[in-house]
C-alpha cells in the first residue's frame, strides 16, 4: 500500500480509517515517514469532533459518538500493530472512556492487561500503540497490569479501584478480562463499605476545593457540587455495591424509583450537552461555565431570551435546579444503600428523642425512628397532612445527628405538590416553619434540604422563583437563593451572639428585638424582587408585605418587614455615594425612612447582604460608612435636625483637637497656622490620623521648596495616596488618569482645597481584581505617575490599556446620568452610571472639567462590572451649579462618555 504526502490533511490514498492507519503505520515502520500514524489519528480525531458537534447536540448522544469512535481507532491499532496479540493481551477502556463518555477533549484511559510471561518484550508492543495516540495530541493516560497485579493495585488505590469498575474489554484477549473481572469483582464484594466511605470522603473534600458550593454563578461543570463528577459518584455507588449500572439491575427499585432513575438520566443527558458544547468552544478540556461562554451555550442548547430572563440566564437557571436535584440524589442513594445493606449509624436511638415528641403543633408528631433515622410512622398519613412534612424538618433542625429516613424525603419530594394556598395560610405551619428558622441547631442546612425536595420553594413561592437563578454579571458569587440561604445564616450568627465584635450595632439591634422573626423573615424575602415580572419596590413591598402575614406575622411588623425587604439597598446606596458630613444629607435619608424601627432592620438586612454577595463588598471602609449613616441617623430619629448638627460640629471641633494633639514636636504657632488652613467642613471629612499625614507631608514639601508632594501608603489591602499640589481646574481628571495608566483602580476620592489654594487629593487605590497591592514597584510606579501629574498638566492623555484577563467588556450595562439638584445644599450631585473599563473616571472627570465644573468630591462604587461614580459639582466660583443649559451640556457629555468606551 502506498501513501501521499500531500498539504492536505491526511498522509493516504485510501478512504477508509483501518486502511489510512495500516498505511501510516506502515510507512512508519519502513522508514518512509516518522509520526504519520500519529498525524492520522490526529487528523481523524479532528473529522470526528467537527462532525459529531456539527450533527448531534444532546450531550450523552455527542459523548457516545466520540467514544465509538476512539474505540475504531484504538482497535486499528491494535490491529496494525503487526504484533500478534493472541493470547496474551487484552486492551480495556477505563475511567470515563470505560463508561463510553468522552467529550470533545476528555482524557482518553486504557489499561493494558498481559500474562506473566510477556512481561519482557510488553514495552516494545505498547510503545507502537502508545505512541501514535501521543504524537495524535490527545491527553493519554494508561497502565500495563496482569489480572493478579491490577487487582493488588485496586486494593491499595482507591483512584485505580474507581477507574477499573468502569473497565471495558476493547479487543485482544476476551478470557485475561474476564479473568481480571472475576478477581476485581471478588475484591468489591467484600469492601463495600470501604469503598462508600472513601468515595463519599472524597467527594467532600472535591466540594470543599469547589468553595463548597454548588451554586457559584459560574460552577465547574465536572467537579463542581451538582455536576457530572457528583452524578458519577452516585453511579460508582450503586454500580460498586450492586456490581452492576444503574439502569439494569432489578435490584436498584429498592434503592432508586423509576423517577428517580429517570431523575439521573436527564440530569447526566443536560450536564453532558453543556460539557460537550464547552469543550468544543474553547478547544480544550475546560470545565468552567464562565460568563463568556453561557451565551452561545445557550443558543445551541435552543435557549431564547424571554421577557424577565435572558437566553443565559434560563440556561443557569436549568444548570442549577438540576444541581439541587443531583444533591437530592446523592443524599437518597446514599441514605437507602445504607437502609438496604442494614447498616446502623453509632450511637443513635431506636425510640423518637424526648424533645422531638412535641413542637409548635398539638397532638404526637407522626414520626419515628427507622434504622437510625428519622422517617414518618405512617407514612399515608403523611401522604394526606402537610402539617407532617413540616414538623419532620422541625425535628431534624432539633436533633440534625439523626438524619432523614430515605423514604421520609422521598414522601416529601413527592408531596409538595399538594402545599397549596391554604396550607402556606396554616398558622400552625408558621409557627413550625418559625420553630426551624430560629431554633435549629442548623438552620440553614434545614432550609437547603428543604430547597432540595421542592418543600421551601413551594411554600414560599418567592423563595421558589429564584431557585437556581442568578444575576448575571461579575458581581454576586452565588445563585440568589443560595445568596439568600448564606445571609440566613448570618443573621442566625448575629441572632445567636457569634458576631458582636464584627457587627456590634446589628447584634444590639437584634438581640434587644421584641420579635427577632422580623429580622429573619426581612433576610430571607429581601431578594423576592426577583420573583416578579415587575420589579418596583411597590409591586415588592406589596409581595414581602402578603407573605409576612401568611408567615404569621401581625400587620405592622409585615408592613416593616415589606418595607425594608424591598428598599434595603437604599442603606448602602446613600453611604456609598453620598457626603455623610453633610446634616442635609442624613435628615433626608431618615425623613425618607420614616422611622427608627426601619432604619433598624435595614441595617441588619443591608450587613448579612453585603457580607455574602460579592468578593469585595464588605471591608472596613464599608463598615465606617454604614455605621456612620446609622447612627446619623439614629439620632435625628432620636433628638432632630439640630442634634445632628451639632454632632457633626462637634466632630469638626473633635478632629480638630486631636488632629492638633498628635502633632508632636510642632510649635502652637505652627500648628495653628497649618489647621488654620482648614475650615470645618474638611474636619468633617477627614480622620485625624489622615489630617496628620498630609500636614506631615505639606510640612516637608514646603520646607523642600516643592510645589507639588505624593505620599503612597498600603491600609487595609488597597494604598492611600495622598497629592498636595497648587490646585488648577482639571486637576483631577490628571491625577485619575495618572492611577489608570499603572493599571490600578480608584474606588473612593476626596478633592478638598485648601483656605491659600492648594488642593488636597485624597484617593482610596485598589487593584483591578481585589487582590491587596503588596507589590512595592507597582506603589513606586503609582507615585511617580501620580507626582508628574501633580506637578505639570499632562501635554498627552494617559495610555489606557485593558488588563489582561478583564472580563467587564463581556457585559452590557446601560448608561444613565442623573442629576440630583437637591442632595446636597452646597453642591449639585450627579451620579454617571455605566460599563466599567480602565480610565472611565478619568473621562469623566476630564468631560466635567472642560464643561467648567469644579469637582468638589467623587463617591466611586463598583457593583463588579457596573460603575456608578457620584460627582459633587460647583461653578468656579465655589457655588452650587443650577444652570439648566450647562447642566444639560453635562448630562450629555457624561452620557456620550459613558456609551462611547475607551479609545486606547
Amino acid at each position: 500500500m502506498t501513501i501521499k504526502q500531500s498539504a492536505d490533511t491526511s498522509y493516504l490514498a485510501s478512504e477508509t480509517l483501518d486502511e489510512a492507519i495500516a498505511a501510516a503505520m506502515l510507512a512508519d515502520r519502513a522508514g518512509q515517514a516518522h509520526g504519520a500514524t500519529g498525524k492520522v489519528l490526529k487528523n481523524s480525531l479532528l473529522t470526528l469532533r467537527r462532525k459529531t458537534m456539527r450533527d448531534v447536540v444532546r450531550g450523552d448522544r455527542i459523548a457516545l459518538k466520540l467514544s465509538r469512535g476512539v474505540d475504531e481507532m484504538v482497535k486499528s491499532l491494535v490491529k496494525n500493530a503487526g504484533d500478534n496479540f493472541g493470547d496474551d493481551i487484552a486492551v480495556c477502556a477505563v475511567g470515563g472512556f470505560g463508561r463510553s463518555e468522552l467529550a470533545p477533549y476528555s482524557d482518553i484511559d486504557l489499561l493494558f492487561l498481559h500474562r506473566p510471561q510477556i512481561e519482557t518484550q510488553l514495552r516494545d508492543t505498547l510503545n507502537k500503540l502508545l505512541y501514535p495516540l501521543w504524537d495524535s495530541g490527545v491527553k493519554l493516560g494508561y497502565a500495563a497490569h496482569t489480572p493478579k497485579s491490577a487487582v493488588d493495585f485496586c486494593k491499595e488505590d482507591i483512584v485505580a479501584r474507581t477507574a477499573y469498575l468502569d473497565a471495558r474489554f476493547l479487543c485482544g484477549s476476551k478470557d485475561i478480562f474476564d479473568e481480571f473481572h472475576t478477581a476485581y469483582d471478588k475484591l468489591r464484594k467484600r469492601t463495600i463499605p470501604e469503598f462508600v466511605t472513601a468515595k463519599l470522603d472524597e467527594q467532600n473534600e472535591r466540594q470543599a476545593k469547589q468553595f463548597e458550593t454548588r451554586y457559584l454563578v459560574e460552577p465547574d461543570v465536572k467537579e463542581g457540587k451538582g455536576g457530572l463528577r457528583d452524578l458519577q459518584t452516585i453511579r460508582w455507588l450503586y454500580n460498586y455495591a450492586y456490581g452492576d449500572a444503574v439502569q439494569t439491575n432489578a435490584a436498584m427499585d429498592k434503592v432508586m424509583g423509576a423517577s428517580e432513575r429517570q431523575a439521573i438520566v436527564k440530569a447526566e443527558r443536560f450536564l453532558w450537552s453543556v460539557r460537550a458544547h464547552l469543550h468544543d468552544l474553547r478547544g480544550r478540556a475546560d470545565e468552567k461555565l464562565s460568563f463568556d461562554v453561557q451565551p452561545e451555550i445557550a443558543t445551541r442548547l435552543g435557549y431564547a431570551d424571554r421577557k424577565n430572563m435572558t437566553a443565559a440566564e434560563r440556561l443557569m437557571k436549568h444548570y442549577f435546579v438540576n444541581a439541587v436535584e443531583v444533591g437530592r440524589l446523592t443524599r437518597l442513594l446514599c441514605a437507602r444503600l445504607e437502609e438496604e445493606r442494614s447498616k446502623r449509624l453509632p450511637r443513635l436511638p431506636k425510640m423518637l428523642p424526648r424533645a422531638l415528641q412535641q413542637d409548635e403543633a398539638s397532638g404526637k408528631p407522626n414520626l419515628r425512628i427507622r434504622n437510625g433515622r428519622l422517617d414518618f410512622e405512617n407514612p399515608s398519613r403523611a401522604r394526606s397532612a402537610p402539617r407532617d412534612m413540616f414538623r419532620l424538618f422541625r425535628a431534624f433542625g432539633k436533633e440534625p445527628k439523626i438524619d432523614f429516613h430515605p423514604d421520609a424525603l422521598a414522601i416529601v419530594t413527592e408531596q409538595t405538590a399538594s402545599v397549596t394556598l391554604e396550607v402556606r395560610r396554616d398558622p400552625v405551619i408558621a409557627k413550625l416553619f418559625a420553630g426551624i428558622l430560629t431554633d435549629s441547631v442548623d438552620p440553614v442546612r434545614v432550609l437547603r434540604i428543604m430547597t432540595e425536595t421542592g418543600l421551601l420553594g413551594k411554600y414560599i413561592p418567592a423563595f421558589g422563583s429564584i431557585v437556581g437563578r442568578i444575576d448575571y454579571g461579575l458581581y454576586r458569587r452565588f445563585t440568589l437563593d443560595e445568596h439568600v440561604l448564606r445571609c440566613v445564616r448570618f443573621i442566625v450568627d448575629i441572632y445567636r451572639n457569634r458576631l458582636e465584635e464584627d457587627h456590634p450595632i446589628a447584634t444590639h439591634i437584634v438581640r434587644n428585638a421584641e420579635n427577632p422573626l422580623v429580622f429573619f423573615y426581612g433576610v430571607l424575602l429581601h431578594e423576592a424582587k426577583w420573583s416578579l415580572k415587575e420589579k418596583s419596590v411597590i409591586a415588592c413591598e406589596k409581595l414581602v408585605t402578603r407573605v409576612s402575614k401568611r408567615l404569621g406575622m401581625n400587620e405592622a411588623d409585615a408592613s416593616l418587614i415589606g418595607w425594608a425587604a424591598s428598599r434595603h439597598l437604599m442603606l448602602v446606596r446613600t453611604a456609598e455615594r453620598r457626603n455623610l458630613t453633610e446634616s442635609h444629607v442624613i435628615s433626608a435619608f431618615a425623613r425618607s425612612v420614616g422611622t427608627r424601627a426601619r432604619l433598624d432592620l435595614m441595617l441588619v438586612i443591608s450587613v448579612c447582604h453585603l457580607r455574602v454577595v460579592g468578593v469585595q463588598s464588605w471591608d472596613e471602609m464599608t463598615r465606617r460608612r454604614l455605621s456612620e449613616l446609622y447612627d446619623g441617623a439614629a439620632l435625628w430619629f432620636e433628638h432632630g435636625d439640630k442634634a445632628l448638627e451639632k454632632k457633626l460640629d462637634d466632630r469638626a471641633v473633635l478632629v480638630r483637637r486631636e488632629a492638633e494633639t498628635r502633632l508632636v514636636g510642632w510649635a502652637d504657632q505652627d500648628k495653628n497656622a497649618f489647621l488654620g488652613r482648614l475650615d470645618d467642613s474638611m474636619m468633617r471629612m477627614l480622620d485625624p490620623e489622615i489630617i496628620v499625614r498630609f500636614a506631615m507631608l505639606a510640612r516637608a514639601a514646603e520646607r523642600d521648596a516643592a510645589n507639588s508632594a505624593v505620599v503612597a501608603t498600603p491600609r487595609d489591602g488597597d494604598l492611600e495616596a495622598i497629592v498636595y499640589t497648587d490646585d488648577r481646574a482639571g486637576l483631577l481628571a490628571d491625577l485619575a488618569g495618572a492611577v489608570a495608566s499603572t493599571g490600578m483602580s480608584v474606588r473612593t476620592v476626596q478633592a478638598l482645597t485648601t483656605a491659600d489654594g492648594k488642593a488636597i487629593d485624597i484617593f482610596i487605590i485598589q487593584s483591578p481584581d481585589g487582590v491587596p497591592v503588596e507589590d512595592v514597584e507597582q506603589t513606586r510606579r503609582l507615585h511617580g505617575a501620580l507626582l508628574t501629574a501633580a506637578s505639570t498638566r499632562p501635554e498627552t492623555p494617559p495610555k489606557l490599556r485593558r488588563r489582561i484577563g478583564d472580563r467587564r467588556e463581556i457585559f452590557t450595562v446601560e448608561a444613565d446620568v442623573r442629576i440630583e439638584p437637591n442632595a446636597s445644599e452646597t453642591a449639585t450631585v450627579i451620579e454617571a452610571e455605566g460599563l466599567d473599563r480602565p480610565g472611565l473616571l478619568y473621562e469623566l472627570t476630564g468631560a466635567l472639567a472642560d464643561a467648567g465644573a469644579t469637582i468638589i468630591s467623587s463617591h466611586i462604587s463598583t457593583y463588579g462590572e457596573r460603575a456608578v461614580d457620584a460627582f459633587y459639582l460647583q461653578d468656579r466660583n465655589g457655588q452650587k451649579l443650577t444652570d439648566p443649559a450647562t447642566l444639560a451640556h453635562i448630562e450629555k457629555t457624561l452620557f456620550e462618555v459613558l456609551t462611547a468606551g475607551s479609545e486606547a
